[in-house]
């Protein structure tokens, strides 16, 4: 698959992205990759119940409190979101708005501004390939008090 590129990064979440996001089901895997203080990438799968969308230019993650992807968003303040699932492939480059605070004992959350969106869509040559499922989290249990903690930040 090729990259449709706009003119100008688009800095604001699809409605079709929110609405999968906020899907129920922790079974879908979300890539979030990291850089860490020597530069190089880190990547965590985090569930969709741990991804809050507070707006169409704003995420909130929660991830454990001492993980190297919590580290590294105190290090250095970008990551960036990978979506796959059935004929979906997308990636969300954000920033940071301040280091991971407290959530509850063990997990911080990170809130993060969306600064590019891009959807990666198939081009004439590759017109049958396709993907025809995402990332899945087998015996994982729905955390429902993680996506209601995070929602209720700021409320």
């Amino acid at each position: 698959m090729d990259f449709v590129y706009a003119p100008t990064p688009q800095s604001s979440l699809p409605d079709r992205i929110i609405a999968w996001i906020r899907s129920k089901g922790g079974d879908n895997a979300i890539v979030v990759i990291t850089v860490d203080g020597s530069m190089r990438p880190h990547v965590m799968l985090l569930a969709r119940d741990e991804v809050w969308v507070a707006s169409h230019h704003h995420l909130r993650i929660a991830l454990g409190e001492s993980s190297q992807s919590a580290e590294n968003l105190r290090l250095r303040a970008s990551a960036t979101l990978a979506l796959y699932d059935a004929d979906l492939a997308c990636f969300i480059k954000t920033r940071a708005m301040k280091g991971p605070q407290p959530l509850q004992p063990g997990t911080v959350y990170c809130d993060l501004t969306v600064e590019d969106v891009r959807l990666d869509t198939p081009t004439k040559a590759e017109a049958t390939a396709r993907l025809v499922t995402g990332l899945r989290f087998e015996g994982r249990a729905e955390r429902a008090d993680i996506r209601e903690k995070l929602a209720d930040i700021g409320s």
